[in-house]
């Protein structure tokens, strides 16, 4: 199996983490330009998105939710993507991880560079980092305060999520303090399935 990602995109670490902590064996990883219709992506998945990830037959799964179900039902792992709790956390996490990859959507739109901040005058960025806010406030009060032996799929989106903001958007002011969640980010971190998907700085 391959898997066609791009080092910062939350979703690919997602995909990827789940993935892991599924121990699914002999798996590829491709990096890939999903802002450059790359060939390889486009052949698998025709939204040149990632992630995507293609099995054996060539056989192309995308979105990070999707792989990570196919993960939890084709590993030998105990990755749990179906329990209630987990999903709520999972799905909040992954809103955070979309509006916060809509702002800097917005940034390249509107001036072709993530660096520039002219979108961000925007009513619509102004939602959005209203989302990314309230979604990590949420996220602080609804994670666990320590991982399980195995990673949940909500443990990784959460933790995918506070890591990616604070990426893209390093000290900035609209977003509050996060100890419960980063705590928990503290206790996973070198969980393999997390350390192995860090992005770059």
């Amino acid at each position: 199996m391959k898997l066609l990602k791009n080092a910062t995109s939350p979703f690919a670490r997602i995909a990827h983490a789940a993935l892991i902590e599924a121990k699914i064996a002999d798996l590829e990883i491709q990096t890939v330009d999903p802002w450059a219709d790359e060939a390889d992506l486009l052949a698998s998945n025709s939204a040149g998105r990632v992630p995507c990830l293609v099995l054996d037959d060539g056989t192309g799964i995308t979105e990070c939710l999707l792989i990570a179900t196919f993960a939890e039902r084709q590993g030998k792992g105990a990755l749990s993507a179906s329990d209630p709790k987990s999903l709520a956390i999972a799905g909040t996490g992954i809103g955070v991880c979309d509006a916060a990859v809509q702002i800097l959507i917005g940034r390249r739109i509107v001036s072709g560079d993530f660096a520039d901040h002219a979108f961000d005058a925007n009513p619509i960025a102004a939602r959005r980092r209203r989302s990314v806010a309230d979604g990590l406030k949420r996220l602080d009060a609804m994670v666990l305060d320590t991982p399980g032996e195995r990673l949940d799929l909500g443990t990784i989106a959460a933790i995918t999520a506070l890591d990616y903001v604070e990426l893209r958007f390093p000290g900035a002011e609209w977003i509050s303090a996060t100890p419960r969640l980063s705590a928990l980010r503290e206790l996973a971190s070198d969980r393999p399935a997390l350390a192995a998907t860090r992005p770059p700085l």
